[in-house]
């Protein structure tokens, strides 16, 4: 069997959706894709060793943790993709793919516009890269747009970590509030939040903030929980090994550039903004969005907000404009859409997945709220918007 190597650099989460994208595609063709984790003792990989071992066809290397100076050299010679690589840098017949950070920065713009907040600003990567500078433009001219200025946060390139720390304390106190803030990905906003709480900045009250990727280890364990734009590795990896395959059929096929996008915002606590007296709504969000697929109804919402049924659903409309049904099916409709666009997925299951009594019910009211489009139609529709197959 043909062994494709996929030298893997980012973390567990983000790599191991990509790995299951492109092992997806590898099993259409036959390949074995042998994944090479980056270690953590500050050793280089031993790069030429493994492609002498191995032999592969091909090469997936994903650059977000950085590539030893010599890789390159290594394995120039054979097929390969990067991966969050800097496609300016052009290496001759190199493929890059990489997310498309112009539309995350304005799916971020349009997320925080919503909040009608007077004030916006953007704070990036702690180095600078490609795709931080990316979204900062696509989000900064997306809030000029609409009529808001927009502050960045600059830190000096050689300051240490401790100095960013520092800095950027002193630019979150003296940001104008309440503001939306977009971080450039998870660990950018969890600093944020870290920041926030030690300075007395109330998130969501002074500060709004929605970070990128998605990151369940991150956006469940920073308080409050944090909104995040999910981007879809898993059809990134896919594409990887897509072009890989066209690169390897055809040797004459030239550099060339890919884009995987978004699949969704999650909205978590980072973004729900209500007064202090509403508190007992916020939880109750919350509360939704972690059990709406377990079969939850109204009293369950009002039992955690300390109410009676009538009084939790009165101050529920109140705040939100919505009932507490409504909420509860929105989460498990927007469930019923994630897992569709997962293409390992049975649609017979998902009803029961995400806390539907029957199949019927679901795809009766699918179908009323997509336009009189079936599940399976809706699937195959956002399927080819998103260019998979």
């Amino acid at each position: 069997m043909n062994t494709v190597l996929f030298f893997a650099y980012s973390n567990k989460y983000i790599c191991s959706d990509r790995i299951e994208g492109a092992r997806r595609y590898a099993e259409k063709v036959g390949w074995n894709i042998q994944v090479v984790e980056s270690n953590n003792t500050g050793q280089l990989l031993n790069v030429k060793g493994l492609v002498d071992f191995w032999k592969p066809i091909g090469v997936i290397a994903e650059c977000g943790g950085g590539l030893s100076p010599s890789f390159h050299k290594v394995v120039e010679k054979l097929p390969l993709v990067y991966l969050d690589e800097d496609p300016s840098r052009k290496k001759d017949k190199a493929i890059y793919v990489n997310s498309d950070s112009t539309l995350v920065g304005e799916i971020a713009a349009k997320e925080l516009l919503t909040l009608k907040l007077p004030h916006y600003a953007f704070v990036g990567w702690l180095k600078p890269r490609f795709w931080s500078e990316e979204r900062r433009e696509a989000f900064t001219a997306a809030i000029k747009l609409n009529g808001y200025d927009c502050s960045v946060f600059e830190c000096p390139r050689n300051a240490d970590g401790s100095r960013r720390h520092e800095l950027l304390r002193t630019w979150l106190q003296a940001l104008p509030k309440p503001c939306g803030i977009f971080a450039a990905n998870d660990p950018v906003a969890e600093e944020i939040l870290t920041i926030a709480a030690s300075a007395g900045i109330s998130v969501p009250d002074d500060i709004s903030v929605i970070g990128v990727d998605d990151d369940t280890v991150i956006c469940e364990r920073t308080r409050p929980t944090l909104t995040s734009i999910r981007l879809d590795f898993g059809q990134g990896g896919f594409i990887c090994a897509e072009m890989l395959d066209r690169r390897i059929r055809n040797p004459k096929f030239r550099s060339a550039t890919a884009k995987f996008g978004p699949v969704v915002v999650t909205r978590r606590q980072s973004t729900q903004r209500f007064s202090q007296t509403d508190r007992r709504v916020t939880r109750a969000i919350e509360f939704i969005r972690l059990n709406a697929c377990d079969g939850i109804g109204t009293s369950e919402v009002a039992k955690e907000m300390g109410l009676s049924r009538r009084m939790a659903e009165l101050a529920f409309r109140r705040k939100t404009g919505r009932t507490i049904r409504d909420e509860i099916q929105s989460v498990r409709m927007a469930h019923v859409e994630r897992l569709l666009l997962d293409p390992s997925r049975d649609s017979a299951s998902i009803a029961t997945f995400c806390g539907w009594a029957s199949g019927s019910a679901l795809r009766r009211l699918f179908k009323d709220l997509h336009g009189g489009l079936s599940m399976r139609e809706w699937r195959a529709k956002e399927m080819k918007a998103l260019g998979r197959k």
